[in-house]
């Protein structure tokens, strides 16, 4: 277990300016006493669950979540070097905030290891607002000593560029860009662009010798991310989606999530404190705009959000679920090389039963002898899918021309 009591740290980290606006709800803007510590407060914090707190020891509280999902499973060596994602979202300047806030303490309460931080530029693939490179750099001035990186999503890990130094590329249609106007549906669309992003990240990772990556998924991230998984046919690798660990990624990157404990309303809660300013608003993802019914993510997405609204702690069981969710695999087990999950034609019933459906339709039993030999054709018709999982070979034949590879 993490040894980090929750009353070890202090108030220090980046502070940033932020516009005005509604605040949280449960926040209470008037002098109290925090129950936590007892000593008078101008500014009260009320979480579900939770007495009433000032701001010092909600952070405390909050930022003790992150280092015990870190510290009570043991898996980030000392010294290890890690790549932070930076998407501007809320989740993501929060992870950052509480990254550098473990790296600037004393030696024995210190977070030991060395960070960078990679924005992944996706003007060309986004239907938004660009977020602003200045405002990028800003956090880059104000968390030193992290180096912060820039590269756009779709072009070679060797274009990465240093925040400071970076200037745009010509805009003009890269091969990511085709392939996502070949698929003809948002569903797949978004699914591809995800898989991009991961393998992405991980090429920028090795290139920079970073052995793991830290992802800013919170419990409703991780709980949407849980039935996409499923409704799309990734079932097999769910529990990765959704785990504290995921070493799918190449070149033996492990992906981490110490957020994952996080719910909305603590984000929100740590945006307030910290005075930070987020970048990104919530639902401008790849396609969100288009609505609700638009896609299978979309979908998902709004009715795991409806059932945050009225059945909170529901997420939370959703997500957990994830972590129970296994797959017998065995040392000789192939992977899909677009997402880099073990293939599930050798592991699963169902899709053995579906393509010996699809075998019947198409030939005729009239043309065998026995259901052995529609068996073998529906085996030998599985192992010829070109190393892709089923999600990924749904994501092929949505492809009007060529090869996701």
């Amino acid at each position: 277990m993490c040894s980090i009591g929750e009353d070890d740290f202090g108030d220090e980290g980046a502070v940033h300016a932020m516009v005005a606006e509604s605040l949280p709800s449960g926040i209470v803007l008037r002098p109290g006493d925090c129950n936590k510590c007892g000593l008078t407060s101008s500014e009260l914090y009320k979480l579900n669950f939770r007495t009433e707190e000032c701001r010092d020891c909600f952070l405390a509280y909050a930022r003790h979540k992150f280092r015990a999902a870190l510290g009570a499973a043991k898996i980030l060596p000392r010294n290890a070097e890690v790549l932070l994602v930076l998407d501007g979202s809320a989740e993501s300047l929060v992870l950052l905030d509480m990254l550098h806030f473990a790296q600037t303490q004393n030696t024995f309460k210190r977070l030991h290891c060395n960070a960078r931080v990679l924005y992944v530029e996706d003007q060309q693939v986004q239907e938004r607002v660009p977020i602003d490179m200045d405002a990028i750099k800003t956090l880059s001035t104000q968390y030193t000593p992290f180096e912060f990186y820039v590269i756009e999503l779709g072009a070679l890990p060797s274009s990465l560029q240093r925040i400071k130094e970076y200037s745009p590329s010509p805009k003009e249609t890269n091969e990511l860009l085709k392939k996502l106007g070949s698929l003809r549906s948002l569903t797949a669309r978004q699914d591809f662009l995800q898989q991009q992003r991961k393998n992405l990240v991980a090429s920028v990772a090795e290139k920079l010798q970073c052995s793991h990556v830290f992802e800013p998924s919170i419990s409703v991230d991780l709980a949407t991310q849980l039935l996409i998984a499923i409704a799309l046919g990734r079932g097999g690798s769910a529990a990765l989606d959704v785990a504290l660990l995921d070493d799918r990624l190449a070149g033996d990157i492990k992906l981490l999530r110490p957020l994952k404990d996080l719910n909305e309303q603590e984000i929100q809660f740590y945006i307030h404190a910290q005075r930070l300013k987020t970048l990104l608003q919530s639902g401008s993802r790849y396609g969100q705009e288009r609505g609700q019914t638009a896609s299978l993510q979309n979908l998902t997405t709004a009715f795991v959000a409806n059932l945050q609204k009225n059945y909170a702690s529901t997420v939370s069981t959703v997500f957990r679920t994830g972590d129970k969710i296994a797959v017998n695999a065995h040392p000789e087990q192939a992977f899909c090389i677009q997402c880099q999950s073990a293939l599930d034609s050798e592991i699963s019933d169902t899709l053995l039963a579906i393509e010996y459906s699809r075998s019947v339709s198409e030939a005729g039993v009239g043309l065998y002898k026995n259901g052995d030999d529609l068996e073998d054709l529906a085996k030998r018709r599985l192992d010829a899918q070109d190393g892709l999982c089923h999600a990924c070979r749904g994501i092929q034949a949505e492809l009007e021309s060529g090869n996701l590879l």
